[in-house]
């Protein structure tokens, strides 16, 4: 969708552009002027996916109470990564987030035992009992 731009002279004679709005339209709830309206809830929709992604991290993660602050953070640039128009921001935010991510540990997996190893346990149990 092409964006359209109109040039609006101002009462001090500056000359200008502002968006038409048609780009936004009323599901981000801007008006026209691609100005926010009353009643906006995009920003608490923002801090809603935040606190989503905060959340998966949380899980994920085995992170000091300093660490999860960091968590916030990355929560941010994640979201930037995800919904930002510019290529540039998008790409700046997704290195930022991998190299936050790296200073953060995983949570220990849990052990994984093939059926030897599983069955040299049985037998060990079994050993023990007699």
């Amino acid at each position: 969708m092409a964006l359209c731009r109109t040039y609006v002279a101002s009462r001090s004679g500056k000359s200008g552009s502002r968006m038409s709005g048609s780009a936004v339209g009323d599901v981000s709830e801007h008006d026209r002027l691609g100005r926010f309206t009353e009643g906006n809830t995009e920003y608490r929709a923002k801090q809603r996916r935040l606190a989503e992604i905060a959340q998966s991290l949380a899980a994920e993660y085995d992170a000091t109470p300093s660490q999860v602050r960091l968590m916030s953070i990355i929560a941010r640039h994640m979201d930037d990564a995800e919904r930002s128009r510019s290529a540039e921001r998008r790409v700046k935010a997704s290195n930022t987030v991998r190299r936050l991510l790296k200073e953060l540990r995983r949570e220990p997996e849990p052990e994984k035992l093939n059926a030897f190893d599983e069955y040299v346990k049985q037998r060990q149990q079994k050993a023990e009992t007699l």
